[in-house]
């Protein structure tokens, strides 16, 4: 705390008069307390990036059952040069449950000779429903799963074929390794789209990276989104009822895409499961 006694001295000995003793003997306090302000802020970002490592390591995880790809794809998301640490994340998978743990390192700012404030995370999620793979057959491609779900809902497109399933795998844009938050079915531009569930639409227009999305709620926390539709091919609007099975667009290749498909999510609790467990 050597520098804070500086500051008192400082300001002790420019006191002129009655007029600034008080703001001049205040002046400590203040940057005090801008640094303790700087010092939660560099924490809140630090906790909110450990966090968000451990959730994609989990998705990982609960796709490809994978402890080292899930720890290697979580520490990429926590990203490097911060001034925070992230220390340790570690998966382990035991039955049908991952569970990932954290730990992050913060320094206190302006004290170098002291100790970094240390926060230790858990969390645990389910692994996906084993899907059959390698084979042909209803809603499947020769090498990718099948749509082997519960059958909860109804599906989005007529007898679709998969180019790209839940999981982590090489962007094809930016040729880079992330998680793709749903499945994606190619179609031809116009294609119908079906609703999956009743519920009532959250969203229906442009959105960034989807070009346009639709969002339908379905209650109890469950939402499915639809995107890459052109404008022109969205026959819904917000707030509208719609029930399961309603035509609600047309296939596009609108966003961030490489040619005319569905991009279809499942959503619990505002993240991002695997769609085919429910198809």
């Amino acid at each position: 705390m050597r520098w804070f006694h500086k500051i008192v001295c400082w300001s002790q000995s420019k006191r002129k008069g009655s007029a600034t003793l008080e703001m001049v003997s205040m002046l400590p306090l203040y940057i005090l307390l801008a640094l303790l302000i700087w010092q939660l802020a560099i924490a809140g970002l630090a906790v909110v990036d450990a966090q968000s490592a451990m959730r994609d390591a989990l998705h990982v995880a609960a796709q490809t059952r994978d402890e080292e790809q899930a720890e290697k794809d979580g520490k990429a998301a926590f990203g490097e040069g911060k001034q925070y640490q992230l220390t340790k994340l570690s998966v382990d998978i035991k039955g049908e449950e991952a569970t990932a743990k954290a730990e992050i390192k913060i320094p206190i700012i302006f004290m170098d000779d002291t100790s970094p404030i240390t926060y230790e995370f858990e969390s645990t999620s389910p692994l996906d429903r084993e899907l059959i793979v390698g084979g042909m057959g209803p809603g499947g491609i020769a090498g990718l799963p099948f749509l082997s779900g519960s059958g909860d809902f109804n599906l989005p497109i007529k007898s679709p074929t998969i180019s790209s399933g839940f999981g982590t795998r090489i962007h094809p844009i930016s040729g880079k390794a992330k998680h793709h938050n749903g499945i994606d079915f190619p179609k031809p531009v116009g294609t119908p789209i079906y609703a999956a569930e009743s519920g009532i639409v959250k969203k229906a227009g442009p959105s960034k990276g989807f070009g346009n999305l639709i969002v339908i709620d379905h209650g109890g926390g469950v939402e499915t989104w639809y995107g890459h539709m052109y404008s022109n091919m969205i026959y819904v609007r917000e707030g509208q009822t719609v029930t399961k099975g309603q035509n609600i667009a047309g296939v596009g290749s609108a966003g961030g895409s490489t040619g005319p498909h569905l991009h279809f999510e499942v959503h619990i609790n505002g993240t991002p499961v695997n769609p085919a467990i429910y198809l």
